[in-house]
């Protein structure tokens, strides 16, 4: 299956084929980020880590910056 991924902030647009039943955690690791920093984001709902990706669909990976 292949997802199309937008990555945040950078801006880079990216094709990445994936497995049949690939997840969101499967999503990242494919991209060599670290999972606590990212956010996986369909339309503008959060994916939660667990859950299934559908085949062609646009995801935004959102890096994710916190500090005081």
């Amino acid at each position: 299956m292949r997802v199309d991924v937008t990555l945040h902030p950078s801006g880079v647009v990216k094709s990445v084929d994936l497995p049949p039943n690939a997840r969101g955690m499967d999503l990242v690791r494919s991209l060599g980020l670290p999972p606590d920093v990212h956010i996986l984001v369909r339309g503008e709902t959060p994916v939660p880590e667990d859950e299934p990706l559908r085949d062609g669909e646009r995801i935004r990976v959102i890096g994710v910056v916190s500090g005081g």
